[in-house]
């Protein structure tokens, strides 16, 4: 499970400004998101590749207390569809893969993102940008360890509007999270 660090923290910060009827996360990791969703919005949906995550989510029954909770063991979001969710988030594994043990096997997939890492984040957007309604907004944690002209690029292209909102300077990168949302809401 990833522990909750300075990226975490940041990303719900956040999040404690958004409210609605239908959230969804994409990697729960350890819950500290999916606690504030729960918080703001009426139906939250948690979707994690690891079973083991959700299980130890589900198994913290105070964790979700009388809220409308649902873990869903799946990809990013490809299970979704239809213009739903008023918000969707993410902090994806953004370490660049060349960054790790030189050579070895990867094995974490909750830090390292792909070759630049920035490959899990183009997914998770790509997986789950359609599925935010008209006027919804989807949060992104990103690194300035990670190549950032393509996401930009991505943006153009899904034909969204993207803006930072928050930065913090850490000693070795710089953590950002970008709000997106369709070009003309």
């Amino acid at each position: 499970m990833y522990l909750p660090s300075d990226d975490s923290i940041l990303l719900a910060n956040c999040v404690k400004y958004y409210r609605g009827n239908l959230a969804l996360e994409i990697g729960i990791g350890s819950g500290i998101i999916t606690r504030i969703l729960c918080e703001n919005f009426e139906t939250v949906v948690g979707t994690d590749i690891e079973f083991e995550i959700l299980k130890n989510c589900k198994d913290d029954n105070d964790l979700f207390s009388n809220k409308s909770l649902d873990l869903i063991c799946t990809d990013a979001a490809s299970p979704f569809r239809d213009n739903i969710f008023d918000l969707i988030i993410s902090n994806p594994p953004y370490v660049p893969d060349d960054l790790s043990n030189k050579g070895k096997k990867i094995s974490d997939r909750a830090i390292y993102g792909g070759p630049t890492g920035i490959e899990v984040t183009l997914h998770i957007i790509k997986s789950s940008i359609f599925s935010l309604t008209k006027y919804g907004k989807a949060l992104i944690l990103v690194s300035s360890l990670s190549d950032h002209s393509r996401i930009d690029a991505l943006i153009l292209e899904l034909n969204l509007k993207g803006r930072r909102i928050i930065e913090k300077k850490m000693f070795f990168e710089r953590l950002s999270v970008v709000e997106l949302r369709f070009s003309g809401s």
